[in-house]
């Protein structure tokens, strides 16, 4: 249904165009640019290259500078939302853009997905709050809200999905969070001391049609003093860049672990990632004559995805290049697994995963949302083979595609990928 464009949303299309995110992300930018927090990126720029320089290829090192600004702004744009007395929405860990009037710098890190409108709504453990949400006309596949007690919204203290909530027929939804047990009380979390942030994810797997839920947040209870000054703000802000190098260090190493291939699926909440979440990790060298031929099943899961990191852990260009695909979006083979090629060059496979040129990537599998406790587990191969050699080695049933069908599918990916910056 079409968003009221009244006092709050400014599309009637998009639910992330709104007054919160255009107001923090100007809020965000201008911490960004002050000489404190200036300062504290130059130091936590020096903390990055001093573990970088002797581990990183050349050409993830000329990624170098992106990676380091998309950390910082990210630490600063959480930092902008952090005040619980006062709490709004806000998108988080998103490529840069040119929109709502300005140009919002990019805040990918963290092996982020794609597919997700990450959103960050600041909770004080003490406050009562409401949160109101509409499902859209065509709603995101899956959603979780989770409480977290950190600022790299790893730490889970409460969790609620989407198969566990009271949605109406309309699609509207109201969560309440305070300190009180929710005893039987649908669509309630309670707040556990040491609560920062509610942190949502919307997962769409159908680029064209989805849209996240449309949020709004109220605190029932009056605020007890003024809101944060941005001299507190900024303070916030310097330490998150700061503190938060070592989680997203360690975030990165995971996948440096084995051989080069594709890990056993295992849960993602012990690392931060969705406490129902199962998750694999790949990291894979190639030459450009090297194919990796990686093949999964969907174990009954509601939403699926892989994508392609750079060694940094951000994902490679959303818009352009097939760095990801879902389970929308993926064909399966004959035998109703899924089959993907990763590859410099275009493998003429539907499931291609296209490193955008560089010849080191990590990979994340995720399987989400298992309605059906009697579906097969989660499973995942892979091998390295010659290029050349890639017919041979494939799965039967496979699914091929042409030039011609590859253009329409980037053109359809980045006709898509606008929507979720659109502000009509």
């Amino acid at each position: 249904m079409p968003l009221d464009t009244g006092d709050y949303f400014l599309s009637s299309t998009n639910p992330v165009a709104n007054v919160d995110q255009r107001d923090l992300e100007q809020l965000a930018m201008r911490l960004f640019d002050r000489a404190d927090v200036r300062a504290a990126r130059e130091k936590a720029e020096t903390m990055w290259r001093r573990v970088a320089d002797r581990l990183m290829p050349a050409d993830q090192m000329a990624l170098f500078d992106g990676h380091v600004s998309d950390y910082c702004f990210k630490c600063t744009l959480v930092a902008a939302n952090t005040d619980g007395h006062y709490p709004r929405v806000l998108r988080v860990y998103s490529e840069g853009a040119q929109w709502l009037g300005h140009r919002v710098p990019g805040s990918k890190w963290g092996g982020d997905n794609p597919d997700n409108a990450y959103r960050i709504i600041p909770i004080g453990a003490g406050g009562r709050y409401e949160v109101t949400g509409q499902r859209q006309t065509q709603p995101s596949t899956y959603v979780t809200f989770q409480l977290v007690g950190n600022s790299t919204t790893s730490a889970t203290l409460a969790s609620l999905e989407q198969q566990d909530m009271d949605i109406a027929a309309d699609g509207s939804y109201c969560l309440t969070l305070d300190g009180t047990p929710g005893d039987g009380r649908p669509n309630h979390l309670t707040i556990p001391e040491g609560t920062l942030y509610l942190f949502i994810r919307d997962s769409m797997g159908d680029w064209e049609a989805q849209q996240p839920d449309a949020l709004r947040v109220r605190r029932l209870d009056p605020p007890t003093r003024a809101p944060l000054s941005e001299d507190e703000l900024a303070s916030t802000a310097i330490r998150n860049i700061l503190s938060d190098v070592f989680y997203a260090y360690y975030a990165q190493r995971l996948f440096f672990n084995g051989p080069q291939m594709m890990t056993m699926p295992e849960g993602a909440g012990s690392v931060g990632g969705l406490l129902t979440q199962q998750g694999s990790l790949g990291h894979f060298t190639l030459t450009d004559e090297d194919a990796v031929i990686i093949t999964a099943n969907a174990a009954g899961a509601t939403y699926r995805d892989i994508v392609l990191h750079d060694l940094w852990l951000r994902s490679l260009p959303n818009r352009d290049n097939q760095i990801s695909l879902n389970n929308a979006q993926m064909a399966p083979d004959a035998d109703g697994r899924f089959t993907y090629v990763l590859s410099l060059a275009d493998p003429g496979v539907h499931n291609w995963l296209d490193p955008c040129g560089l010849h080191d990537v990590l990979i994340l599998h995720r399987w989400q949302g298992f309605p059906d406790p009697h579906a097969p587990p989660p499973s995942i191969e892979s091998c390295k083979v010659r290029l050349a050699e890639l017919d041979g080695a494939l799965p039967p049933g496979v699914v091929r595609i042409s030039a011609e069908q590859r253009r329409q599918q980037i053109a359809r990916r980045q006709a898509a990928y606008d929507r979720r910056f659109a502000e009509d």
